[in-house]
């Protein structure tokens, strides 16, 4: 499926610091493109969580009453799941991955489904997205913010790209998960102490990911124009001492199964210490001409 709102972006030139950074984390996931395709069909706890991710963004999307054909740009389409999931919902889908092997995957993923003409795969940078300004009614980025080396900027593209009224999904690798108190390492991550920790963990030409409170991810929002609506986090586990697994994983399951509907009933605290914080905004209507 063509894609009538591209064009070319002269953003698109970055930094040569930003470009190498970029460079690992495409890297990264060009070469372990067949264990983030395996993620989703796993029974593991890893699994269950970010398939319990991906089933919290499909609310939100559900919950954005989109009509068919409605233009959707997915930032991060990795294996191309949730891809297939949007493209369900007849909603006319650009997805853009910066790693080719991701590309490749989910494009191969689309095509199997039978969704190639509701759906135009490309690779693209989020930090400078080749779409005209307000060209899309949802842009939904899961597992991005992660590995970017501005956020920011990344988010303030997104709006750009929204139409008046248009809405956006993100997530975010939680600062504030529970892992990150119980384990001395997580802790050190979130401390002054963080770009030196991670410097320290870091091999050279590796990709490294890193986290956000939620309250520093509704920053970006509302810097970018963007009114959050709504935030819940989601996945309890895998949960460690010293990197080393608290339990099995069958009770790591149950475990993660009983934290997540306390947290989904609203208990203090436990409500916002899941590992992955997702946020659902939304950008304003343009004013009524006088």
């Amino acid at each position: 499926m063509s894609s009538p709102g591209s064009q070319h972006n002269p953003r698109s030139l970055l930094a040569n610091e930003s470009s190498g950074v970029q460079e690992n984390v495409n890297t990264h996931f060009d070469a372990t493109a067949s264990y983030w395709d395996a993620v989703y069909r796993g029974s593991d706890l890893q699994g269950i969580v970010y398939q319990q991710r991906q089933a919290a963004v499909l609310e939100y999307v559900d919950a954005s009453n989109l009509g068919a054909g409605a233009r959707v740009l997915e930032i991060g389409c990795g294996a191309g799941h949730l891809t297939v999931r949007l493209a369900e919902r007849e909603l006319a889908v650009d997805a853009i991955d910066a790693s080719p092997g991701m590309v490749e995957r989910a494009a191969r993923q689309v095509r199997e489904a039978g969704y190639d003409q509701r759906v135009s795969v490309a690779e693209a940078d989020v930090h400078a997205l080749p779409y005209e300004s307000g060209y899309f009614d949802l842009v939904v980025a899961v597992g991005v913010i992660p590995w970017l080396h501005s956020p920011a900027d990344a988010v303030a593209e997104m709006a750009r790209v929204l139409r008046p009224g248009g809405e956006l999904i993100l997530t975010a690798d939680n600062g504030a998960r529970l892992m990150s108190f119980t384990d001395p390492r997580g802790m050190l991550a979130l401390t002054p102490l963080r770009r030196m920790y991670h410097s320290l963990r870091r091999r050279p030409q590796e990709a490294v990911s890193y986290l956000h409170f939620p309250a520093r991810v509704n920053r970006f929002v509302r810097r970018a124009g963007l009114q959050v609506r709504s935030g819940r986090t989601v996945g309890f586990g895998p949960l460690t001492i010293l990197g080393r697994p608290l339990f099995t994983d069958a009770k790591g399951v149950r475990v993660n199964d009983r934290l997540q509907a306390a947290a989904d009933s609203g208990a203090p605290g436990l409500k916002w210490m899941g590992w992955h914080y997702l946020v659902r905004a939304a950008k304003p209507e343009a004013p009524a001409p006088l």
